[in-house]
């Protein structure tokens, strides 16, 4: 299942991937048979094998722990097993539409940040980054550029098709060639999987490099990610997955190690947009930091 939740993520992005695991749950919710009394840790036992990705997804472990609480009420009435199972499905119903309203909120205020002449660097766009760049081309007539760096070429294929059908002038080019192009942008945009306790972004393999080198060249680097994103663990705690394998180069065999995602520090960041607009660099959101401070206290015991 967690090759399979990265393979998804690598081509549709996280927030196309937390939305189609929720679904995909629906389904098994209508497929599955059971008594009522092994419903519950069923439900349970499923939420908590997605919960534990390699790397974790983030909204979408909030997004399951909101749907595990409504579950322990929704047992503690005494429902017929159907009732239980609408509820469980209308649940999970509720998490999607949390998860896009916060998303479709961060692209408004995103919209904010594109302005006419602007040449914009994106590194494996996610779908929010996309949204605002077509919106703001579509709704406020904005006209400016993108460089696109080249790092997955099924991703890179999507945001040529989105750009050229909606008119979008673009460049594309390998993400190590961006120093080639550094003099002509003036910002950066980038998504995330996660932001963790200690100031740092789990985001696509090859962010790191942009987003150093656009900050070393005074780029300012826009974030955008709902508080969904937010994550109370350390970057330590996010599973990134290391694939071990074997390579070859002018008749050299020797093994190589690929990790699925970087690890970006967030100073280099200069400004971060939420679902509640331009969010300072230390925030956490307040349900975060109850767990934040008693995952402290259980390590110092």
């Amino acid at each position: 299942m967690y090759k399979l939740l990265r393979d998804i993520g690598d081509i549709q992005g996280i927030a196309r991937t937390t939305i189609l695991a929720l679904e995909s749950f629906i389904v098994s919710i209508r497929e599955l048979q059971c008594t009522r009394e092994e419903v519950e840790d069923l439900y349970i036992e499923l939420a908590d094998a997605i919960k534990n990705s390699q790397p974790k997804i983030t909204p979408l472990i909030h997004l399951l722990e909101r749907f595990e609480q409504d579950m322990r009420k929704c047992m503690k009435k005494d429902l017929s097993i159907e009732l239980i199972m609408e509820s469980a499905e209308n649940s999970l119903k509720d998490q999607i539409a949390l998860f896009k309203s916060n998303a479709a909120r961060v692209t408004e205020h995103g919209l904010k940040y594109v302005e006419n002449g602007d040449v914009i660097i994106v590194h494996s766009a996610s779908s929010v980054v996309t949204n605002i760049l077509i919106r703001a081309k579509e709704s406020l007539g904005k006209i400016f550029k993108v460089i696109i760096l080249e790092q997955n070429k099924e991703r890179t294929r999507q945001l040529i098709e989105a750009f050229r059908e909606h008119k979008i002038d673009y460049h594309v080019t390998p993400a190590h060639d961006v120093s080639h192009y550094i003099d002509q942008a003036n910002k950066m945009f980038i998504g995330a999987l996660t932001i963790t306790s200690d100031n740092k972004i789990v985001a696509p393999s090859g962010t790191s490099g942009s987003v150093s080198l656009s900050h070393l060249n005074n780029i300012k680097v826009h974030l955008f990610a709902n508080t969904l994103h937010y994550s109370h663990r350390e970057a330590l705690d996010q599973y990134i997955y290391a694939e071990e394998g074997n390579s070859e180069t002018a008749n050299c065999y020797f093994p190589i190690t690929r990790h699925s995602h970087d690890l970006v520090d967030l100073e280099l960041i200069d400004h971060v947009i939420t679902e509640n607009g331009e969010t300072p660099k230390g925030y956490c959101p307040e349900d975060l930091k109850a767990k934040a401070a008693a995952k402290r206290a259980e390590m110092s015991q």
